[in-house]
């Protein structure tokens, strides 16, 4: 069984829940969900929070929140096979859906109750979704979309610890546009931007679910291949290489080609930033031995 609703409110007043409690049931106590909701701005922590918490009131066997303007979801704990689910909007802003399932009905003074505690989470989710937003921007390159250098930073010392405590094989590549400096120069910088912009999509083109692309500053752009050893690295970047020399950038009336040189480095011994400098050695001999080419670490 399923059971749909929305709770929205167009004023800053506090959400009412849209089934009414029975004479005689008590609204649940939301002060300590609220008090426990105010600790975190991770949307994922403060789900669960309120999993948690709910738990009290509406025993649920797991929780699921849907952003489809964002196209992500979160879940916590497990699916069951009756839910109830609700659309939430706070002063005309979509804020998704929020869905608890259990293996039993949910009767409409179960909803009531859920209601009851919705209206607790609505105002830190919204909280939760600006600070998501702005973490999301601030590791975000404005010019390509794809994300910058801090994000490689963490996503890299994430990656490296998660392939040594697992035993899997990590690999990194340094990509560099040959001869960029003289596209500027013969072009102009809004020319060079375009084709900035055209490369990262050529680039991402080429890549594997899971892969993730950086754009680390300047020309250079870094990818990080999980659960891929040496010689997987070298056929994705030479299909990157021969992908971008094929694509010329389309621009005010002009297909202007590029090239790249790409060093490639396998996880050893080493840490994060070390694996960073063998592959940026091994792109250094790529363009020393003539560009448009792979060369990987020894």
């Amino acid at each position: 069984m399923a059971l749909h609703g929305s709770l929205n409110t167009d004023s800053k007043q506090t959400l009412a829940p849209v089934v009414s409690l029975a004479r005689g049931v008590e609204a649940p106590d939301t002060l300590r969900l609220t008090t426990a909701l105010q600790t975190t701005l991770d949307l994922e922590q403060l789900l669960r929070i309120f999993s948690e918490t709910a738990q009290e009131t509406i025993p649920h066997q797991g929780l699921t929140y849907r952003n489809d303007e964002n196209r992500f979801v979160v879940a916590v704990g497990h699916t069951g096979r009756h839910h109830c689910s609700y659309r939430l909007n706070l002063l005309g802003t979509e804020l998704g859906e929020v869905a608890l399932s259990r293996s039993r009905r949910f009767s409409e003074q179960d909803l009531a109750q859920v209601e009851y505690l919705l209206c607790a989470l609505v105002y830190p989710l919204r909280n939760a979704l600006h600070y998501r937003e702005a973490v999301n921007a601030a590791h975000r390159d404005p010019l390509t979309g794809i994300s910058n250098r801090a994000a490689l930073e963490q996503h890299l010392a994430r990656e490296t610890a998660l392939a040594r405590r697992h035993h899997t094989a990590l690999s990194l590549i340094v990509i560099d546009i040959d001869w960029f400096k003289k596209v500027n120069d013969r072009h102009g910088h809004a020319v060079g931007d375009t084709v900035l912009r055209s490369v990262a999509q050529v680039i991402q083109k080429g890549l594997r679910e899971g892969d993730l692309l950086f754009r680390y500053g300047g020309e250079e752009f870094v990818i990080l291949l999980n659960n891929t050893a040496q010689d997987g690295a070298v056929q994705v970047a030479e299909r990157i290489r021969a992908a971008v020399a094929a694509t010329p950038c389309h621009c005010e009336g002009r297909d202007i080609g590029v090239t790249v040189s790409l060093g490639v480095a396998t996880l050893a011994e080493e840490n994060g930033s070390a694996l960073f400098d063998r592959a940026d050695h091994a792109l250094y001999q790529a363009k020393n031995q003539g560009r448009n080419r792979v060369m990987h670490a020894e």
